[in-house]
């Protein structure tokens, strides 16, 4: 499939990539519309941490295509948008339900492939 990808600061193409592999407590997102955000700008001009090459794209809505073997609130055909944080949900933050807050937060387009895919 086709992806926008951030090679390095400064220097973007679109690339061939692998479709993604989704584990049982994820959905694979069809994405139908994706936002420019200014963190993916910073993330263009090497202003953010991040480690390249990376697929951006936070902010993202589509279509539920799969669903692993745990996942019970959604269902293939639905029609979903993206919360991109992924809270450890171990730490003392995560504990309190400040997720937010979270010691070891990650971000779908920002730590990891996004849904520039």
């Amino acid at each position: 499939m086709k992806a926008a990808q951030i090679i390095r600061p400064g220097a973007a193409a679109v690339a061939l990539v692998d479709e993604p592999t989704i584990g049982a407590d994820d959905v694979l997102i069809r994405v139908r519309a994706a936002g420019i955000c200014g963190t993916d700008l910073h993330i263009f001009k090497g202003e953010y941490e991040a480690t390249y090459p990376l697929i951006p794209g936070h902010e993202f809505s589509g279509e539920v295509v799969a669903v692993g073997a745990h996942v019970r609130n959604f269902q293939v055909g639905d029609r979903v948008t993206a919360d991109p944080n992924i809270p450890c949900n171990k730490c003392d933050y995560c504990q309190r339900n400040e997720p937010n807050q979270c010691r070891d937060l990650r971000a779908v387009g920002v730590t990891r492939s996004g849904g520039f895919r």
